[in-house]
């Protein structure tokens, strides 16, 4: 009690006439300092705003730069960071949106004019159907039914591939077998155009893969190769087991890929310079997005041999 009773009575001592003026001016730099530093918290906090609104407004502009110089430390610098992903992945987000709908638009143009050809070709012939041509002209429609009928399924095809909603099942297979069957409906095609069959497919090599949908995918890449094969050459087909997986290779000795085909072939709806004028476009593109589902990659190269195409599967 003695002490803190002496204390106050120092205190009361010391605040005389001639203090309380130095106290109130130390209590009025505070004022101005803390002002001061009020002041420039405020004008640092709307320079950030206003950076962070110009950010948004550069953006919706179309302008994804990243300004280097606001990269500093602090809630803001964190902002501007978080902005910059937000920016980007928007960015990239419409991008995606705008190839998808020009793939698309350019799908259903291209779809279209696929149909019109067989469509149109059913139309003549219906009219021009009498009792005098009636056995052709049946024929010949059979022949445009069989071919629209190819087409649509081959769109169907292609959508679950675009779609990604191909079948996973996978079950062991020998790749003789498969190709095999691959090579059946071929027969034909291959026999008018007295193709040679070199085969190089160890009996015992195993593939892990849908049968089904992997034999369509054999197919087209084998119906590629044989009408583009020379009447009385040779079509080689080799299967072999690498370190990274099975291997099959289908070989024509065709005119080599054009150069400015070769980055396209497996596009959907591309002809190149040496395509048919009656080839949809799509068989290539079906082949390549199965080996895709089926953990795999097709590949196409000019070779000493001729035109090779290279189905890899990494299981």
């Amino acid at each position: 009690m003695l002490l803190l009773f002496g204390l106050s009575e120092a205190v009361l001592w010391w605040v005389t006439d001639a203090n309380v003026w130095l106290l109130a001016g130390l209590f009025g730099l505070a004022a101005l300092l803390t002002a001061g530093l009020v002041r420039r918290w405020s004008r640092q906090t709307l320079a950030g705003l206003i950076q962070a609104n110009d950010q948004l407004a550069a953006a919706r502009q179309g302008h994804t730069d990243y300004t280097i110089t606001l990269n500093d430390e602090g809630l803001f610098s964190q902002l501007n960071n978080q902005l910059y992903h937000y920016v980007r992945e928007t960015a990239a987000l419409r991008s995606d949106l705008q190839r998808d709908r020009d793939q698309l638009t350019q799908a259903i143009t291209d779809i279209a004019h696929q149909l019109r050809t067989p469509i149109a070709a059913i139309g003549n012939l219906s009219e021009l159907l009498t009792a005098a041509n009636a056995a052709t002209t049946q024929a010949a429609l059979i022949r445009q039914n069989d071919r629209l009928a190819q087409l649509v399924a081959q769109l169907i095809l292609l959508a679950r591939v675009d779609t990604h909603t191909l079948s996973q099942q996978k079950e062991a297979v020998t790749a003789d077998a498969l190709l095999k069957a691959s090579l059946n409906p071929l027969l034909p095609l291959i026999s008018d155009k007295q193709l040679q069959v070199a085969w190089h497919v160890p009996a015992g090599l195993t593939l892990k893969v849908n049968p089904a949908l992997f034999r369509e995918a054999v197919i087209n890449v084998l119906k590629n190769a044989s009408e583009h094969a020379p009447a009385g050459s040779t079509l080689t087909v080799t299967a072999a087991a690498t370190p990274m997986g099975p291997t099959i290779a289908i070989t024509n000795q065709g005119p080599a890929i054009a150069p400015q085909d070769l980055p396209h072939l497996f596009e959907r709806f591309y002809r190149g310079v040496h395509s048919d004028p009656n080839n949809i476009g799509i068989g290539l593109a079906i082949a390549a997005g199965i080996a895709q589902a089926s953990d795999g990659h097709l590949a196409a190269a000019n070779t000493a041999a001729g035109v090779t195409f290279t189905f890899s599967l990494y299981t």
